[in-house]
């Protein structure tokens, strides 16, 4: 699995726009697992960018974002999107979205494992 960590939230909004109408991308595999992304770093990002003046328009849970055929049936509505994957999720949603402006939120830290406790354990860094 690969090992995230947040982006920190004043690098993300400094790629915003007043006005713009956001999209949150998130990862439900290792970004979930590592509490960067999954429904809860949708929700989290969704209610501080509400607060700062957003209109959180899309969200969209991927199981596997750096799949590509697991990207067919989405849709971004939004101006600009926030990806809460890993840079390969980043990069094929690049190649599906090759027209739409796409944030990262998130970053790789190394590969990991999970442990017997069900813990994200970083296991080389990237």
């Amino acid at each position: 699995m690969i090992i995230t960590q947040s982006k920190p939230y004043a690098e993300i909004k400094k790629q915003l726009h007043p006005g713009d109408k956001v999209g949150i991308v998130a990862c439900n595999v290792c970004a979930r697992i590592c509490g960067t992304g999954g429904q809860e770093g949708i929700e989290k990002l969704s209610k501080r960018l509400k607060e700062d003046g957003f209109e959180v328009v899309d969200t969209d849970l991927i199981g596997t974002p750096c799949v590509y055929n697991q990207l067919e049936a989405t849709r971004l509505r939004g101006d600009v999107t926030i990806v809460l994957a890993c840079e390969s999720g980043l990069y094929t949603l690049q190649q599906v979205f090759p027209d739409k402006k796409l944030v990262a939120g998130i970053e790789a830290t190394g590969l990991g494992a999970v442990d017997k406790e069900g813990k994200p354990v970083l296991v080389k860094e990237a």
